[in-house]
């Protein structure tokens, strides 16, 4: 996906830039230039992650009975008080999983990374676990490259607490 990705973004054979031309856009040099790296990193790792997302929420929808939507329709809501009122909060355990599993997976880009910029171009797309991947494997310094590690689970934690209070506060209900 990320070599797929690579030559999309490619400034002279890519067809992201193909298709700028044919509206008359000049396309930058995406992983070439350090301001459009990281959007087109950014990019590459939202198309990966949208079809998992989709399918999660998908399924959050097809649980949600569909009791509540008959008897909002008997108290006369309409289409956008129902999804206020209905869908937004009983999709609120969904939305709070795919919160948590982006955010930890956001953390843990690597792949595309490595593969498309190798951190570059001049760190503009240099990520935590690049960072820790490079001191351990590549300086050697496997400590540091631990404590990286434990930091990032540390962050990981935090962030995963903190919205976990957060959706306990919005959510109205246990």
């Amino acid at each position: 996906m990320a070599l797929l990705w690579t030559w999309m973004f490619n400034p002279r054979f890519g067809l992201i830039n193909y298709g700028l031309s044919l509206i008359s856009i000049d396309g930058p040099a995406w992983l070439y230039d350090r301001h459009w790296a990281m959007p087109a990193i950014i990019l590459t790792s939202v198309w990966k992650d949208l079809g998992f997302v989709m399918v999660v929420f998908l399924a959050g929808l097809q649980s949600i009975p569909r009791d509540y939507y008959e008897a909002a329709a008997l108290d006369g809501a309409n289409g956008w008080e129902r999804l206020k009122s209905n869908t937004l909060p009983l999709l609120a355990p969904t939305t709070f999983f795919v919160t948590i599993i982006s955010v930890i997976g956001s953390f843990q880009v690597f792949t595309q990374v490595w593969i498309m910029t190798e951190g570059g171009p001049s760190g503009s797309t240099t990520v935590l676990v690049e960072r820790i991947v490079k001191h351990a494997f590549s300086y050697g310094e496997m400590g540091y490259a631990a404590t990286i590690s434990w930091v990032l689970c540390l962050i990981v934690f935090a962030v995963t607490m903190m919205q976990h209070r957060l959706q306990r506060w919005s959510a109205g209900y246990e």
